[in-house]
């Protein structure tokens, strides 16, 4: 359920702005029709959404050769053991 200022358990929070940004902003939320803290929202979700999904995509990317050097390890054992068995 919304409240009157936004999203239900929404908290308030007061930072600065340079001027120009603060300006540019301003413009932006006019031409898409919102209000500042609308876009300020919008932009903030946005970015944590991107920094969480790098943030994903690193680990799975350590995963992935963590993975390789142990699947590396692990075949040249294999073979190893083959080769003695032979």
């Amino acid at each position: 359920m919304a409240t009157l200022h936004g999203e239900k358990g929404t908290l308030r929070k007061n930072f600065f702005l340079p001027a120009d940004l603060a300006g540019r902003a301003e413009t932006v939320a006019r031409t898409l029709g919102v209000d500042f803290s609308q876009l300020t929202r919008q932009a903030i979700r946005e970015y944590v959404e991107k920094a969480e999904k790098e943030a994903m995509e690193k680990e799975l990317a350590e995963a992935c050769m963590n993975y390789r050097q142990f699947n590396k390890k692990f075949s040249a054992d294999w073979a190893q053991f083959e080769t003695r068995n032979t």
